[in-house]
C-alpha cells in the first residue's frame, strides 16, 4: 500500500520534534519548518493531509494552505494554532478550505482522530478522482470507437493532431494538458451527422455542395451536445464547439468570442486541424505553414509563430535552377533530388509542391501519402542529376 504521508508544518522545531516522537509509528509523519520547503515537499511526494500552524514568518499558515490547495488539491488542509479567534477561523475555512481547524494547546487523542478522519477524506477524495478518470476514459475510447468506425481517415487524421497536441502542450505550458489531447481527438465527433456519402467524398478530397459545407461548418454544435452529456467535460465541449472561430471573430458560430477571448484550446486547433487538411504526414514543413499563411485571419498571430517553431521540420531548398537531365517522369517515379520543374499538382487543381523545389525525403514521403488518395497531373517536367549545393542541408525530424 502506498505510504500516506502526513506533513506538519511549523516554525517551531522544537514543537515538531515533540509532534514526532508523539505520532511515532502511528502515521508516515513528515515536518518542514515553514511554508518554503513545505512546497517543495508536495512538489516531490505525494501528501495525504497537511497541517499548518497559523502563526510562521514570511508565509503564514493561511497563506500556505492556500498555495497547498492550488498545488495539490487533493490534499486534505488542518489548521493547528494558538490564535483561535473567529476572525482567523472563518478565513481558514473559506481561502484555505481546510477539514479540521485545532487550537493549541491541543488535545492529543482528538488530533490522532483529526488525522485519521483526514486520511480517510483523502481515500474518499481519491477514489472518486480515479473512478472519474476512468469514467472519462472510457467514455471518451466509446466516442472515438465510433469515429474510427464511422471513418477511419477522419480518425487517423485527429490522431495526427493529438500527437502534436501532446508535443507542443508542454512548451506552450498549456494547464490540464489531457484536456487539450482529448479535444483534439474529439473535434471530429460531430461528423456522425454527416450522411455517409459525403463523408465518403470529403475523405477522397472531392469538393462539397454549398448546403453540404453548410452542415460541415455545423458539426462542431452537434460535437458540443454529445460532449456535454460527459461530466467534466464541459471545457472540451467549448473547444470543440469554437474549433472552427477565426482570431478576427469571423467563422462558425458567427456569434462568438474573438482575439483572445476564444479559449486557449480552440486557437490551437484552429492552427492544428487545419495544417493536419493541408498535410499528409506527421512532418510538416515550413510550406505547410506558408500555406496556412494565405488565411492569416483564422489565426492567432504569436500562436501561430510558437507552433510554427515546435512543429515545423528544416525543409529548404535551392532557388536556382540547376545543371542536369531534364525529363518528363510520372508521380511514382520521381526520386530524391529530382528538381521539379513544373507544379506538382492534382487532378482537382490542388498544388502540392511548386516549382523550383527539390525532392527531399520528407517530400518524397509527402507525395506517396498523398497518392494513395488522390490522383496527380502527368507527367511532371523535372531536372534529374544535379543534387543540391551543400549549403541547401535538408533535416529530417
Amino acid at each position: 500500500m502506498a505510504k500516506r504521508n502526513i506533513l506538519f508544518v511549523d516554525d517551531d522545531d522544537n514543537l515538531l520534534m515533540a509532534i514526532r516522537r508523539q505520532l511515532r509509528g502511528k502515521f508516515d509523519l513528515l515536518t518542514s519548518v515553514g511554508g518554503k520547503h513545505a512546497l517543495e515537499l508536495l512538489k516531490e511526494q505525494e501528501i495525504a493531509v497537511c497541517v499548518a500552524d497559523m502563526r510562521m514568518p514570511n508565509m503564514d499558515g493561511l497563506q500556505l494552505l492556500e498555495k497547498v490547495q492550488q498545488v495539490s488539491p487533493e490534499t486534505v488542509r488542518i489548521m493547528l494554532t494558538g490564535n483561535a479567534d473567529q476572525a482567523t477561523a472563518i478565513d481558514a475555512i473559506n481561502k484555505g478550505r481546510i477539514f479540521r481547524f485545532f487550537s493549541k494547546p491541543y488535545d492529543s487523542d482528538l488530533l490522532e482522530q483529526g488525522l485519521n478522519d483526514a486520511l480517510r477524506q483523502y481515500r474518499l477524495i481519491t477514489a472518486e478522482k480515479s473512478l472519474i478518470e476512468e469514467t472519462l476514459a472510457g467514455s471518451v475510447k466509446v466516442l472515438t470507437d465510433v469515429m474510427a468506425q464511422m471513418n477511419p481517415a477522419i480518425f487517423g487524421r485527429a490522431m495526427k493532431v493529438k500527437r502534436w497536441c501532446d508535443r507542443i502542450a508542454p512548451e506552450l505550458q498549456y494547464p490540464r494538458s489531457w484536456e487539450l489531447g482529448v479535444a483534439a481527438l474529439l473535434c471530429p465527433i460531430g461528423m456522425v451527422s454527416m450522411p455517409p456519402d459525403v463523408l465518403a467524398r470529403m475523405a477522397q478530397g472531392k469538393p462539397l455542395q454549398p448546403l453540404e459545407r453548410d452542415l460541415m461548418k455545423r458539426t462542431p454544435e452537434v460535437g458540443r451536445k454529445l460532449i456535454s452529456n460527459i461530466p467534466r467535460l464541459e471545457a472540451i465541449a467549448e473547444i470543440v464547439f469554437l474549433q472552427f472561430r477565426n482570431f478576427d471573430g469571423s467563422g462558425f458560430p458567427e456569434k462568438g468570442p474573438s482575439g483572445e477571448g476564444i479559449p486557449l484550446g480552440a486557437r490551437i486547433l484552429r492552427i492544428l486541424n487545419d495544417l493536419a487538411e493541408i498535410g499528409v504526414t506527421d512532418l510538416p514543413t515550413d510550406i505547410d505553414f506558408e500555406q496556412l499563411e494565405r488565411h492569416k485571419h483564422r489565426y492567432d498571430p504569436a500562436l501561430f509563430t510558437t507552433i510554427r517553431n515546435l512543429l515545423a521540420i528544416v525543409d529548404e531548398e535551392g532557388d536556382l535552377p540547376p545543371e542536369g537531365r531534364e525529363m518528363a517522369v510520372l508521380v511514382d517515379k520521381l526520386q530524391v533530388n529530382d528538381y521539379l520543374m513544373t507544379d506538382l499538382e492534382t487532378t482537382e487543381d490542388r498544388v502540392v509542391l511548386t516549382h523550383g523545389t527539390y525532392i527531399s525525403e520528407v517530400r518524397l514521403e509527402r507525395i506517396r501519402a498523398f497518392q494513395r488518395l488522390h490522383k496527380f497531373r502527368e507527367p511532371v517536367q523535372i531536372l534529374r542529376g544535379a543534387k543540391p549545393a551543400s549549403s541547401h542541408s535538408v533535416v529530417n525530424a
